[in-house]
């Protein structure tokens, strides 16, 4: 009965385990989500504003992201809030 007990709070606590091992995983994706979403806005606003193809705006994106040093998901948000220009960015 005793080794019953136990081995049902064992379960438990790995059940609770997994569930927080699930939750971050959920999180970082949906983080993962949301700075896709932002590098395709940019992409798209590039790809508007210079007239130019979305693969040849994502390709200027990330080779802007390079040479200045910093991540594209910054960049991106920088350029979308300046309505697709590097300008300021």
């Amino acid at each position: 009965m005793v080794s019953a007990t136990i081995e049902s709070g064992t379960g438990s606590m790995r059940q609770q385990e997994r569930i927080v091992k699930l939750e971050t995983e959920l999180e970082y994706l949906r983080t993962v989500a949301q700075h896709d979403r932002i590098v395709e806005q940019a992409t798209g606003a590039i790809s508007v504003r210079y007239r130019i193809s979305p693969s040849d705006a994502s390709e200027m994106l990330f080779e802007g992201a390079t040479s200045q040093r910093r991540n594209v998901h910054e960049l991106a948000s920088a350029v979308i809030a300046n309505g697709g220009s590097f300008a300021g960015a």
